[in-house]
């Protein structure tokens, strides 16, 4: 290599000229930067001037339209002042000037002083005091010259005169203003902004500056006026002004910004020229530099040119490799073309020297078209490496040596990423024949080791000792034990540990550490069970010794061999399990076994004979098998077949025989057990032979059958069972076919057993259920093995009838279907039972209607269903309102029938899916199928309530009669007024009772109040119950007096309740209570006691009461012992008879007139006084009451409220009086409350009144202090 000539002297001399020719290109474009530069400098100035000149002219536009806006703003500030000044005409009087002149400042805040002018211009009035400026107002007159306003300042400047002329419609005078300087501030306030420009204002007859929008220093140059513009109806003008000085200063810096950007940029072209100097003479160094590495170095290099390579590509549209094999596979000719565009350019002298070439287009030759054009050659491999856009090729190709032979090249070409590099792509080119030739023999002699060492059979290794590294394997030990090369590489190089059988793992480790300790003095050898990748567990048999030991003498590496004795160890085990196994079923079988040897002598006896036999086996080898059986005559078929065994002994043609013609021979025995037990022996007998065909003795199998036989007595039984049971029995095959049936199967479905043989059962079911039902019963026989349930069958002549039945699954041994047993029994007259139970249970006896319970189980489920379905739910409860008087008048019998056509009624309301229930009694409820609506629902309750009380208006005849009963109807409305079973039938009787107290005959909703009226109806029952023993009740008296209102003629007494927390209780309010509760009569017999005992007190005080008048309800007067109750009280309290006085209702007598004239007789046999209460407001006969024995007419307070206006009220008074008197009867008038009323009766001869004139009720005490004697006579 020290002997190459550079060639770089060589290329030098014809690159001058081409430095020239650039020189002189650089130095013209040089020039032509500085010509443009000097343009620009020369085109900024002119700018600069040109900019000075529009600023110029802009300020003398803008001074010509600021004079303009201030010619406006005086016009607009007078006719302002105008305004303000046109309410003031006249001059007011002096005193008022002050005043005046404050207001004008309010609203001219500049304003100094007014002064008012006439016509000719004289002085009117001046609120300046001596008005010292007379002279110049008429100076300012002058100058008016008749305008509307005229504007001017005195010569000092300190005020501002403002001449304003009247309207026309005035006297034609004047106003003269005199104003303060700051109203110059005023008129200019629009010409001081930022972007107007200077100037000044100046009073044009004296020259004098009034006001200036310019700086007062100037600097060193005066400011240029560039207009004067005179400003109307004063004697103003405008000067406007130019600062020149200012507009270059504030230009100047933009123009000395910009010539630095142009100097800036005209140094950017010198730069890079300089730079580019500089670059042409590194270039030139590098280029030097480079041909000299190029040329120097020891390896052979080439440059290739692949610029034109991707374009080519591009025009093909070659993208990826598949796109480039589809392409040559069209065009063979495209291959050459592309390898064309790989160009050599240059190669250097090892290059050359290596290829044995002179120049690079031999290079061309050699590598890309002396390689071929296959896919391995270096174009195409290049090809490839562009297509990919890989980085870097690295390729080993041969090719033929100069002197014979291959020589081997390995080859690296880096490409770059950019293309514009592709011009210049270093190929470097490295011989490496000579290694390649070792790397060979080493790969042949490796391989001719390796083929040895891989035909060993067994696993052999080298394991390095420190690292515990498998050097060296002639099998994989893991591909062997089935792992494929990814799990192996998961596991890791140790991965023969992770496989290691736990228990194996720390043996080997601490045979390992034994082998460290010593030296490895001796071989290892142990089994390893390693786990195979199907989970089983491979054993290998391993052996080890030393391979190689270091310098010092220890141990590097070791040489081990692992043979896989899996299937040795597996067979020795299972000779062992098989023999282990046939021993343990001899000994653990039930069946007893036993031997003999050729000689036909016992030498085995299994154990099973201790638990069969309770003999040992040893007492059967010392007494024989002949000494436990019970009969001797039973072993002769065992001696026959004994003694010809042993003639056959040494006669091979016999013993043939004896093999061919002796199968196993079946023996039965009674045998003694030890116990004493008999029990039967089944013993079978075999003739062993070898593979040799020799006799080898006899095994016998001993069976204790005593079960077998107890199974063929249950098997008989079984049988007779099957024949007498009473219940049907049919047993089918697998299949389902009919095998076989009782006798009570006959009976029952009326088929002979032999027309059902080989049937299906379905012939006997209903055909409606066959689908359904019985794919349920076969799925269940399935699942469970059995099946119990009731199926409706039919008889032979087509009727249908209940049966249960039961059906059992038979396996056999194997736990495979043998049969199915199927029983049934007829349960018609259960299931009427159970039918009339249920109708017992769930329906009224009487009406045949849903009882309670029935009706509670429909209202839950409708309830339910109609939560779901977002639907109304209507409950009605009905109570008959007169039942009871007819029940109890008529008889139960009469009641039933009633309450039967009742139910008959009810159905006919409602439709076919709504439930009629009868709760008990003559209650009845409704339930109507829910509605999706509200509306729907209070539509359907009102159509049937109404219904219902329209089928009451026809009559019930009962015997022969005709009686009307009415309903009284609630109604409850889910899920409004409820939705649960107990609210909603709560609410609805709640319902059903605010029916009855609004007269009954009547339906009604439920309303949320009504729950509060009856809880208090409940409170008030509750204590009206305690009120008797608590002394809640009292007496209050009601004075009654004589006609003419002046004499005491008796009280009545008046009930009244003291409730502890509600007060004095009305009598509306709880005497009702009182009757449906039933305490009418004890609290009627109270009142009885507490009125004598009253009265008797205030005779005994002396108070002159003559009588008491009591009140007598219906139930006392018609329980039958009324007369006895009152003869009892009146001899407690020892009241004369004559002074108690019992009144009753029309009502009350007329209800049973018999029954009334016999109790009303017994009442005047005690002596005392009747009366008629309320009378005129029944329909009591005069016939009858003529015949009752009656004392007193009491007039209702009904006819005295009209009196004596009411002519109707009148007349009905006076016909009760007469007629009373006509039947020598008192009369008594309640309700009197006036003097007219008292008046109008007394007249018409009333005999008693009564009435709040008088006196209202009161208690007892109160009673006497005001009727004692001092004031018994009222009226005087």
């Amino acid at each position: 290599m020290t002997n190459l000539t550079h060639p770089s002297t060589l290329r030098t001399a014809p690159q001058a000229p081409a430095a020239t020719l650039r020189g002189s290109v650089k130095g013209a474009l040089a020039m032509l930067a500085l010509i443009l530069l000097g343009l620009l400098l020369w085109q900024l100035f002119a700018q600069f001037n040109h900019t000075q000149a529009d600023l110029r002219k802009q300020s003398l536009d803008a001074t010509a339209e600021l004079a303009d806006h201030l010619s406006l703003n005086m016009a607009f500030k007078a006719q302002q002042a105008v305004n303000v000044l046109q309410p003031y005409v006249n001059a007011p009087q002096p005193a008022a000037l002050p005043s005046l002149l404050h207001t004008l400042r309010e609203r001219l805040p500049a304003l100094q002083s007014v002064a008012w002018l006439d016509n000719a211009g004289q002085l009117r009035a001046d609120s300046l005091p001596g008005s010292p400026d007379r002279q110049l107002l008429g100076e300012l007159l002058t100058l008016n010259q008749g305008r509307p306003y005229f504007f001017t300042n005195s010569a000092d400047n300190r005020t501002l005169y403002l001449l304003l002329r009247q309207p026309p419609e005035q006297d034609r005078g004047y106003w003269l203003l005199r104003l303060s300087p700051d109203y110059y501030s005023t008129l200019t306030t629009h010409l001081d902004g930022a972007g107007h420009p200077l100037w000044l204002l100046e009073n044009s007859r004296s020259g004098e500056v009034l006001q200036r929008h310019a700086p007062t220093d100037t600097g060193s140059e005066p400011l240029q006026s560039v207009m004067l513009a005179f400003i109307d109806n004063s004697t103003w003008q405008l000067r406007g002004l130019f600062d020149a000085q200012l507009t270059q200063q504030k230009l100047l810096p933009a123009l000395i910004g910009k010539c630095l950007l142009v100097l800036f940029c005209a140094l950017l072209p010198v730069l890079a020229l300089i730079n580019m100097r500089r670059r042409q003479r590194a270039l030139q160094e590098d280029r030097r530099r480079y041909q000299e590495i190029f040329e120097g170095t020891g390896v052979a290099l080439c440059v290739l040119d692949l610029s034109s390579l991707p374009g080519q590509l591009d025009r093909y549209h070659l993208r990826n490799r598949a796109a480039l094999k589809h392409s040559l596979a069209l065009d063979p000719n495209l291959r050459r073309s592309l390898l064309l565009e790989l160009k050599i350019t240059e190669v250097n002298q090892v290059a050359r020297q290596l290829l044995n070439i002179d120049c690079h287009a031999g290079a061309w030759q050699r590598l890309i078209d002396g390689t071929g054009d296959g896919r391995d050659s270096i174009g195409m491999q290049l090809i490839d490496a562009l297509i990919e856009q890989r980085p870097l090729l690295e390729l080993e190709v041969r090719l033929p040596a100069p002197l014979g032979g291959e020589l081997h090249l390995w080859l690296m070409a880096r490409l770059p990423q950019q293309r514009r590099d592709y011009q210049a792509v270093i190929l470097s080119i490295s011989d490496i024949t000579s290694r390649k030739q070792v790397e060979l023999s080493l790969l042949e002699r490796e391989s001719f080791w390796s083929d040895v060492v891989r035909t060993v059979p067994d696993q052999l290794y080298v394991q390095d000792v420190h690292s515990q590294r498998m050097i060296f394997s002639n099998r994989h030990l893991g591909q062997t034990l089935g792992y494929d090369r990814t799990e192996l590489a998961q596991m890791g190089d140790r991965f023969w540990e992770l496989l290691l059988h736990p228990e194996d793992a720390a043996h080997y480790q601490a045979l390992r550490q034994q082998q460290r300790d010593s030296g490895h003095d001796q071989p290892l050898h142990c089994q390893l069970r390693f786990r195979h990748h199907d989970g089983g567990w491979r054993c290998y048999d391993i052996r080890e010794q030393v391979l190689t030991r270091d310098a010092e003498g220890l141990v590097t590496r070791i040489i081990g061999v692992g043979k896989d004795v899996t299937v040795q160890i597996e067979a020795s085990q299972s000779l062992r399990d098989s023999e282990q196994r046939y021993r343990m079923l001899a000994e653990s079988i039930s069946d007893v076994i036993f031997s003999t040897d050729s000689l036909l002598r016992l030498n085995y006896v299994s154990p099973s004979v201790q638990s069969v036999l309770g003999y040992r086996a040893d007492w059967i080898f010392a007494n024989g098998w002949q000494s436990i059986v019970a009969n001797p005559a039973q072993l002769t078929g065992i001696y026959s077949l004994m003694e010809r065994v042993s003639k056959a002994m040494g006669d091979p043609v016999q013993l043939a025989q004896l093999r061919s013609q002796l199968p196993t021979q079946l023996f039965v025995f009674d045998c003694l057990r030890g116990d004493g037990r008999k029990i039967p022996i089944e013993l079978r007998l075999v003739l062993v032979w070898d593979d040799d065909q020799r006799f080898e003795g006899v095994l016998g199998v001993g069976r204790d059958i005593s079960q077998q036989r107890r199974a063929e007595k249950d098997l008989r039984m079984a049988a007779t069972v099957f024949e007498h049971s009473t219940s049907a029995i049919l047993i089918t095959d697998p299949a389902g076919y009919i095998v076989q049936a009782n006798e009570a199967f006959s009976r029952v479905s009326g088929y002979a057993v032999s027309e059902v043989l080989d049937q299906l059962p379905g012939m006997l079911t209903v055909d409606e259920q066959q689908e359904g039902h019985l794919r349920y019963v076969v799925k269940q026989l399935h699942q469970r093995g059995s099946w119990e349930g009731e199926v409706w069958l039919k008889r032979r002549d087509g009727d249908h009838y209940p049966a249960w039945v039961g059906i059992t699954a038979v396996l056999d041994d194997e736990g495979d279907l043998a049969s199915y047993v199927c029983f049934f029994t007829d349960i018609s007259e259960r299931k009427a039972s159970e039918q009339r139970i249920h109708r017992l249970a769930y329906y009224d006896a009487l009406t045949h209607l849903p009882n309670r319970t029935l009706f509670q189980d429909r209202l839950y489920n409708a309830l339910q269903q109609a939560e779901r379905q977002k639907a109304w739910v209507v409950l009605m409860f009905l109570d008959l309102d007169r039942f009871k008087p007819i029940n109890d008048s008529l008889g139960h019998a009469a009641g039933d029938r009633m309450l039967k056509d009742m139910a008959l009624r009810l159905l006919a309301c409602v439709d076919d899916d709504d439930t009629v229930a009868r709760m008990g009694g003559d209650e009845f409820t409704l339930l109507l199928q829910p509605r999706p609506s509200r509306e729907l629902a209070l539509n359907r309750a009102i159509h049937v309530a109404e219904n219902i009380l329209g089928s009451l208006v026809r009559p019930f005849v009962l015997e022969n009669r005709e009686f009307f009963v009415t309903a009284s109807i609630g109604i409850a409305l889910s899920p409004q007024d409820g939705s649960e079973l107990s609210q909603l039938m709560k609410n609805a009787d709640t319902a059903m009772y605010h029916a009855k107290e609004r007269g009954k005959n009547n339906f009604q909703f439920y309303q949320a109040e009504m729950n509060a009226s009856a809880l208090e109806r409940l409170e008030l029952e509750s204590d009206l119950r305690h009120a008797m023993e608590q002394n809640e009740f009292i007496l209050y008296y009601q004075p009654q007096f004589s006609g003419d209102g002046k004499r005491l003629t008796g009280a009545e007494a008046l009930l009244r309740w003291r409730h502890p927390t509600r007060g004095l209780v009305p009598p509306g309010d709880f005497i009702p209570v009182i009757e449906e509760l039933g305490l009418v009569v004890d609290v009627g017999d109270w009142v009885l006691r507490e009125a004598s005992r009253q009265l008797k007190a205030w005779h005994k005080a002396k108070v002159r009461v003559p009588k008491v008048s009591v009140n007598i309800s219906a139930r006392q007067f018609s329980d039958g012992q009324l007369g006895t109750r009152i003869a009892n009280i009146l001899e407690e309290s020892g009241l004369p008879p004559a002074c108690l006085e019992l009144e009753l209702t029309e009502s009350i007598l007329m209800r049973e007139v018999s029954e009334a004239l016999q109790i009303l007789a017994s009442l005047k046999n005690l002596g005392l006084s009747i009366a008629v209460d309320d009378f005129g407001t029944g329909y009591s006969s005069l016939n009858y009451l003529k015949q009752f024995p009656i004392d007193v007419l009491k007039i209702d307070r009904t006819f005295v409220d009209g009196l004596p206006e009411g002519e109707q009220d009148a007349q009905i008074a006076r016909a009760i009086i007469a007629m009373a008197h006509s039947l020598n009867l008192a009369v008594i008038a309640e309700g009197v409350e006036t003097h007219e009323q008292l008046e109008f009766l007394r007249e018409h001869g009333c005999d008693e009144v009564q009435g709040y004139l008088f006196g209202r009720p009161m208690p007892a005490h109160q009673f006497e202090a005001q009727f004692s004697n001092e004031t018994l006579f009222m009226f005087h």
